[in-house]
């Protein structure tokens, strides 16, 4: 290579390690025989010289929940605009699992960590920060111990309740995720609030946890309220996967949203145009929150300061016609 291109080893080296130490015309020079000789750098060389992998793990808790892979395209498009690649790492909400990733980068196999929640202890994960810099995508922790990127989960909750009051319902119920989650803990404390603040009566046997985000979970829901002697007339959903499993579990009983029962939903996914009748949800903007996550990890990465340890994006409730409004 160096014979070929008429310099030195170490003037090959430094355009291969983009070392400001070389002049364009030179540079040139060797890319241009690099090109003609087909020859491609060892990417696991350079990584070993420079103590980097190029490489960010994403830890996720399921990813059959459509808005990971929206999120995932947002930290993809940012990553490769930096020069990162992106792995996807499933934990399946399983505290064993999520350890397993976060030793990725103790064993120096990535640079950094991207979560989108936590299953451990917080001092534990904590405790990874010494190996490379971990930031947080939609979840948030108590004290902000990691940098994040989120939406206001209690004032955004608060809206979705509040709109179902002012279409007239008195009896509102809704069911959520795990509250171990503190995006889900806001969520409940900013429905509560909601009907606090409208001098409704909160009946605690309509709001319901889970296991997780799932349709068959909804439609479980529906059916611990028809066991009761009175149900609600409307339901605030913590996820969009959830509403439409409310939905579901009404329609099979014979039943019609939102005439019988209306729903609120949160994301904004896709599926909330596919489900009849369409799902009215708070949406948030899940692709740049994947971008502005990653922007924050390369800016750790980089050694820039932080400025703020928590980013809040805005909500925007998209009326249709499962509770009951005139819709889009």
């Amino acid at each position: 290579m160096a014979v070929h291109a008429g310099v030195s080893r170490t003037t090959v080296s430094r355009v291969i390690n983009d070392n400001d130490r070389v002049d364009d015309e030179t540079r040139n020079k060797v890319l241009k025989s690099m090109k003609e000789l087909g020859y491609r750098p060892s990417r696991l060389a350079q990584s070993l010289r420079k103590q980097k992998t190029g490489m960010i793990a994403v830890l996720v808790s399921r990813v059959s929940n459509p808005v990971n892979s929206i999120l995932l395209q947002g930290i993809e498009d940012e990553a490769a605009k930096h020069g990162y690649n992106v792995i996807l790492c499933n934990t399946e909400n399983d505290a064993h699992k999520e350890l397993k990733y976060l030793k990725m980068s103790q064993d120096q196999q990535v640079d950094g960590i991207i979560m989108t929640g936590i299953r451990n202890d917080y001092e534990l994960v904590q405790s990874f920060e010494q190996y490379g810099p971990i930031v947080m995508i939609s979840q948030y922790t108590e004290h902000d111990i990691f940098p994040a990127v989120t939406v206001d989960n209690f004032a955004a909750a608060y809206t979705a309740t509040k709109h179902l009051v002012k279409l007239g319902h008195r009896k509102i119920g809704m069911v959520s995720g795990k509250r171990q989650s503190m995006i889900l803990r806001d969520r409940e404390a900013g429905f509560r609030k909601a009907l606090s603040d409208s001098n409704i009566p909160l009946i605690e046997e309509w709001v319901k946890e889970t296991t997780g985000f799932t349709i068959m979970n909804g439609k479980r829901y529906v059916d611990e309220l028809f066991l009761a002697e009175e149900r609600p007339t409307a339901v605030f959903a913590a996820n969009d996967e959830l509403a439409v499993g409310v939905i579901q579990g009404v329609k099979e009983r014979g039943l019609t949203v939102p005439r019988d029962m209306a729903v609120v939903g949160f994301d904004g996914q896709f599926i909330c145009t596919v489900i009849e009748p369409h799902l009215t949800t708070m949406a948030q903007p899940i692709e740049q929150l994947g971008s502005l996550g990653m922007s924050l990890l390369v800016q750790k990465l980089r050694g820039e300061m932080i400025h703020t340890q928590r980013i809040v994006l805005k909500t925007e409730l998209i009326i249709r016609n499962s509770c009951g409004a005139k819709g889009m």
